[in-house]
């Protein structure tokens, strides 16, 4: 339900940081505050890291807003910290994080339907929920929870980048400066 917050807030305030900027929202029914540090290139695209009333911090992607393009149901956007592992979204029931080294098999579903849990260890792996334009998934659920770093990437990196297919097939990329995502995230989480 948490995440859902996010979607049905309204915008309050908003502080800059380079390229990042950190808005303010207040919950329309119970009127409380939340923040999310945010950015958005020039093609539209944007990409946005809020932290829940539980902990959690969650990474939103959304398509650019200049078209009306909605994200394949596979496979799910993957993101790229500069040189770091890149992490693969799988469409999930529970949204969670899937490092290698916790030996969990991720359900992946294949376009015929099968299910295998068969894992391609050259990527990191988020289970996620998908949305027509949008894409969030959990980066850190809790120092007890194992995590793959990526707030801490976010803070040090320099750019990081998403691939991802569109319904109709086709392909797409895009890139997001991380200059300033640090101060922004500092004030958020």
């Amino acid at each position: 339900m948490n995440k859902i917050i996010f979607l049905i807030i309204t915008l309050f305030s908003t502080a800059s940081f380079a390229d990042w900027t950190v808005e303010t929202f207040s919950h329309e029914a119970t009127q409380a505050q939340s923040q999310s540090a945010m950015v958005r290139n020039e093609e539209g695209y944007e990409l946005a890291v809020f932290k829940t009333a539980e902990g959690y911090v969650w990474l939103d992607f959304s398509l650019s807003d200049y078209s009306f393009d909605e994200l394949a149901q596979r496979p799910l956007p993957l993101f790229q910290i500069d040189d770091y592992k890149p992490v693969q979204m799988l469409r999930g029931f529970v949204a969670t994080i899937v490092p290698a080294d916790e030996g969990i098999e991720a359900i992946v579903v294949s376009d015929d339907k099968s299910i295998s849990t068969a894992r391609d260890f050259s990527v990191n792996h988020i289970i996620a929920e998908r949305l027509p334009e949008r894409v969030i998934c959990p980066i850190f659920q809790g120092a007890a929870r194992p995590h793959l770093d990526t707030i801490k990437q976010l803070s040090t990196g320099k750019q990081i980048t998403f691939s991802f297919t569109l319904l109709d097939g086709s392909k797409g990329e895009t890139i997001f400066t991380l200059k300033g995502a640090k101060e922004a995230l500092d004030s958020v989480l």
